[in-house]
């Protein structure tokens, strides 16, 4: 991440890694795994879109939040039945974990122009509205999102969004966590043809993937994607086994304070898989369904750190 990129929301015609989701079937269960990482996990927010007349809907959905310095970390549950609440079952059915990279543009309208005219099957643009609870009480927040329709994206949902309300969603206290967690850098998805995944997301995200012998790489704006093939996931992801491809396969967080973390994770009786001075891989029996890997900020690759170091 660079000085220029360390903010909170894209200008221009950047892309940043806006936030990851998780689907659950128990928000409370979730949301107590959140917390024995670490992290400050809000209550259960009801998300809802507005019909045509302004009166609020619920989408089908209610999340937990874990909000971070730069991005936040989103656990998604169905509460309600919907078209959307349909999607989420089905993902649900494959494995329960990562299902959702969300990337932010602040030219929505724009950007579903460019992604149809590439070919991508894309829906509207929809407004989502929840009630948050910030020091100075309650207050709404609001988001456009927009999605691709069911299966465009073999990978998962993929999708961009765009924050109205970033004073209410970000509040600094809710940006504080035990374990210093500072912010969403990597993803780490494995499939089963890296280079074409790569070269898919990234005609989505509009931007070019660099190829190794062994990963492929999507850099954002803020953030980044890589991919590897099942076969090299196994060499660096201890006890590694993918429950069906493509997978999201974990997560990477900047760590403030690598030792807080540490402590923290020791607090919250959690076992790291791999631990030294600049790195924590958390399994996916621990992590929601994915893997977790604290780094701190002298570490700019984490995925591919790893891999040199397991």
């Amino acid at each position: 991440m660079t000085a220029e990129s360390d903010r909170q929301l894209p200008a221009g015609n950047e892309i940043f890694l806006d936030h990851v989701g998780y689907f659950a079937a128990d928000l409370g269960v979730a949301g107590g795994q959140l917390e024995r990482l670490g992290f400050q996990v809000s209550p259960v927010n009801l998300q809802q879109n507005p019909d045509a007349g302004g009166v609020l809907h619920p989408s089908g959905t209610s999340n937990r939040l874990a909000m971070l310095r730069r991005g936040f970390i989103e656990v998604l549950a169905v509460t309600h039945d919907t078209p959307l609440a349909e999607r989420v079952k089905e993902a649900l059915r494959r494995y329960a974990g990562l299902h959702l990279i969300a990337l932010s543009h602040d030219d929505l309208a724009a950007q579903r122009a460019r992604l149809v005219a590439a070919g991508f099957k894309m829906h509207d643009t929809v407004d989502l509205r929840r009630q948050t609870q910030t020091p100075d009480g309650p207050r709404e927040v609001s988001w456009s999102v927009l999605r691709p329709e069911a299966r465009a994206l073999p990978e998962g949902r993929v999708q961009f969004v765009e924050c109205h309300t970033p004073e209410s969603v970000w509040p600094p206290v809710l940006t504080v966590h035990p374990n210093k967690a500072d912010a969403v850098t990597d993803i780490l998805l494995c499939v089963d043809n890296r280079r074409e995944s790569a070269e898919r997301l990234g005609r989505y995200a509009a931007r070019t993937p660099q190829h190794e012998a062994a990963r492929s790489t999507l850099a954002l704006d803020r953030g980044r994607l890589m991919f590897v093939d099942p076969g090299e996931a196994v060499k660096f992801l201890p006890g590694f086994a993918a429950p069906d491809l493509p997978f999201m396969a974990g997560q990477a967080i900047r760590s403030a304070d690598l030792a807080a973390t540490r402590d923290a994770l020791k607090r919250g009786g959690v076992a790291p898989l791999f631990s030294d001075n600049e790195l924590i891989c958390i399994g996916s029996k621990d992590a929601l369904g994915g893997y977790l890997l604290f780094h701190s900020a002298s570490v700019a690759d984490p995925w591919k750190t790893l891999a040199g170091r397991v």
